[in-house]
């Protein structure tokens, strides 16, 4: 019995166990709250406040209140545009009830940027909710070919910037150069860190996730439509008052017939038309659309595919049914391990005996019609609209960044900033793109790019603290302030020590008042998550020995887009170290297809496990509900809009397997650990702590 009360108090890394798996979760349910109309009634500030009642989304909530709302230049606009322009936008979309990954059969675009984005936020859910530890003896000496040295490095730095002065001293270096190799070791080795990671989240995104070369699509197509060569030469007007009107008429002028008989007085009725940024969205969305359209049409059409009329208009039904009718029969469907097809059709009384071709076919055109719907929504919410708050939202955020934009216009030549910008993305979509099997970028690809184009960004930020000094003491007080958010309150704090911070007291408290049948049953969990996460950090720093380790890349095909983007602006990259000269150099390429191995971050097995618990609807007419990282699953998440497969998997092991059993494989002696029964005793009173704590109105 004595034994049993002592394990009933939570060592200092179970509670960092607890703390790390619980924010991981609730993070995520925050975010998938926003699915649902009416998550921002008790949201907190910005949006509507009642007097110290705590907000239903504390971690976001807690993020905005601590980077966003005190932002130069965000912080002057009214309290209208969060109140009504920003609130309405979220609310129509809200109200859309865009289509879910488990009536799809696959893993929507959507699913993949919202698990992307919790992954790397819960990190500073984390940081801002227990603190950073200090570091009590900070090590000087930094060799950026090693692992070790550029993670101490980051971290040093992170702790000179909460306890220190590093802020200070890195805004005055950057004011005198802008040249990297002019800074502090550890300066140059934080950043070497800082880059690797970057390198390792864009391969990953858009290389082995199974959306990523879709994504780089919608980029493309984004890219193709900007006007670069207007917006260059309307940056180029001296007067700023004048450039900003002009960039205004640009980017938000709307044009239509509606637009033209309102204004020679013909009519006078609400104006239609859409600005650059809405026909831009418009028009990347049609074009989706038609080859959608164009799918839907062959299954119609295809007499061999044995779905009746009755069928095809039933699924067409589906996607434009209640939210409430569609969470019941995909309750039905789950409850009853059939798939969402057999499910719909069960509920409208027709026939559900069908063979596994004509079941493919029919969750294909379920598919088609959903994604189809998806974008005709996202259309009408964000750009016909009326009011048109989307319009409304850049008027405002514009006028109330004037300040900061003339101070920015005096300091940089931003129509070279745009030019460097342009040559990065389209170095960078050039680069991803995956011709064939012997030309699949790796990390070290992606590295290599970054290195050739950081020159733009070192000497953008030089020229901002060097011409711009009010403007730099804006953001370096708010820089400063948002450090300081990650102290800690606890006395005596240790990063040698791993705990919860300032809420291992808290977290204990929790503990305590579950039933000592709970805590027995957790306890031994939180064991296994202790040694999951030491694996997934241990691996994150061998894929980054990795990386630093290998050769220059020998692919003719990368190599020529790396080469030639370091000439086609060389006065903004002349002084840009080649990617073999100091630390990181670029691997090889994989031999084994599209699944090149992933990079450092243990953020991305955080972003895998999010996706490997998205549910999907069973692939065959009857079956277990599927999991995203099934390889049919991924397989079929690789297809374009028009149905040809973007990515050709090979028989080898996926980019997600990848990621997976670098944490609970090869070697591993724990896994993941199912931590369901842990976030089920105590989510709920997790989010309600982090909202007691959040308070401030």
């Amino acid at each position: 019995m004595e034994e049993n009360e002592e394990r009933k108090t939570l060592s200092p890394a179970q509670s960092a166990a607890i703390f790390d798996l619980l924010s991981h979760h609730n993070v995520y349910s925050e975010i998938r709250d926003f699915r649902i109309p009416g998550s921002l009634k008790h949201y907190g500030p910005p949006f509507h406040v009642e007097e110290e009642k705590p907000s239903t989304s504390p971690a976001l909530q807690g993020l905005v209140s601590k980077f966003l709302l005190n932002l130069p230049g965000l912080k002057d606009v009214p309290e209208e545009f969060w109140k009504v322009q920003l609130h309405d936008i979220i609310e129509g979309l809200e109200r859309a009830n865009l289509s879910e990954s488990y009536d799809k059969g696959v893993v929507g675009t959507r699913k993949t940027v919202a698990t992307a984005i919790s992954a790397l936020i819960e990190y500073p859910v984390r940081g801002t909710s227990g603190g950073f530890s200090k570091v009590q003896d900070p090590d000087p000496k930094y060799d950026l070919s090693k692992p070790e040295d550029l993670s101490k490095a980051f971290r040093n730095l992170m702790d000179a910037s909460i306890y220190g002065t590093a802020l200070d001293d890195l805004v005055a270096k950057t004011a005198q150069t802008d040249k990297l190799v002019d800074h502090e070791p550890l300066i140059q080795a934080a950043h070497e860190f800082v880059l690797v990671n970057i390198a390792s989240f864009m391969h990953y995104a858009l290389i082995l996730s199974p959306k990523g070369q879709y994504l780089l699509k919608l980029v493309g197509n984004v890219n193709r439509l900007v006007p670069y060569v207007v917006i260059r030469q309307t940056l180029k007007i001296g007067n700023v008052a004048t450039m900003i009107n002009a960039m205004m008429k640009v980017v938000l002028a709307k044009m239509s017939v509606s637009t033209i008989t309102n204004w020679i007085g013909l009519t006078s009725g609400e104006d239609q038309g859409m600005n650059l940024m809405q026909s831009i969205i418009s028009t990347v969305l049609h074009w989706d659309n038609r080859d959608l359209e164009s799918r839907a049409s062959k299954i119609e059409s295809d007499k061999a595919a044995a779905l009746s009329k009755d069928q095809l208009h039933c699924l067409k039904e589906y996607v434009e049914k209640s939210r409430e009718e569609q969470d019941e029969i995909r309750r039905q469907s789950q409850q009853t391990s059939i798939s969402i097809v057999i499910s719909i059709f069960a509920f409208s009384s027709l026939p559900t005996d069908l063979s596994e071709a004509t079941h493919t076919l029919a969750l294909e055109y379920l598919n088609v019609q959903l994604s189809i719907r998806d974008r005709k929504q996202l259309i009408q919410s964000l750009c016909h609209s009326s009011p048109d708050h989307v319009t409304t939202t850049v008027r405002v955020a514009v006028s109330a960044y004037e300040p900061v934009i003339r101070n920015v216009h005096k300091a940089v030549d931003l129509s070279d900033t745009v030019s460097d910008f342009e040559a990065f993305l389209g170095d960078m979509l050039k680069i991803s793109k995956i011709q064939d099997e012997t030309s699949i970028p790796t990390v070290g690809d992606f590295v290599a790019l970054l290195k050739k184009h950081q020159y733009s960004c070192h000497k953008f930020l030089h020229q901002v603290c060097k011409n711009g000094k009010e403007l730099t003491g804006w953001y370096l007080e708010w820089a400063k302030e948002a450090a300081s958010h990650f102290r800690r309150e606890t006395a005596h704090s240790d990063a040698k020590i791993r705990d919860a911070g300032d809420l291992t007291a808290p977290l204990n408290d929790l503990f305590s008042k579950l039933s000592a049948e709970q805590q027995n049953r957790i306890l031994p969990i939180l064991d296994r998550q202790i040694k999951y996460i030491d694996e997934m950090h241990a691996s994150s720093h061998k894929r980054l020995e990795a990386v630093l380790t290998s050769p220059p890349s020998k692919n003719p095909i990368i190599a020529k887009i790396i080469a030639s983007s370091a000439n086609s602006r060389p006065s903004s990259r002349s002084s840009s170290p080649a990617p073999s000269e100091k630390g990181i150099q670029t691997p090889k390429i994989s031999p084994s297809g599209p699944s090149s191995d992933p990079g450092p971050g243990a953020y991305l097995s955080r972003w895998q496990d999010l996706l490997d618990n998205t549910p999907i609807t069973p692939l065959s007419p009857s079956g277990k509900v599927e999991k995203a990282s099934g390889k049919a699953v991924v397989k079929g998440s690789t297809k374009d809009v028009n149905g040809e497969q973007l990515v050709e998997l090979p028989d080898g092991k996926t980019g997600v397997e990848k990621v997976r059993e670098r944490v609970s494989g090869e070697g591993s002696t724990s896994g993941k650990p199912d931590v369901r029964i842990v976030v089920e005793a105590m989510g709920q009173d997790f989010r309600a702590l982090l909202a007691a704590r959040g308070v401030y109105w």
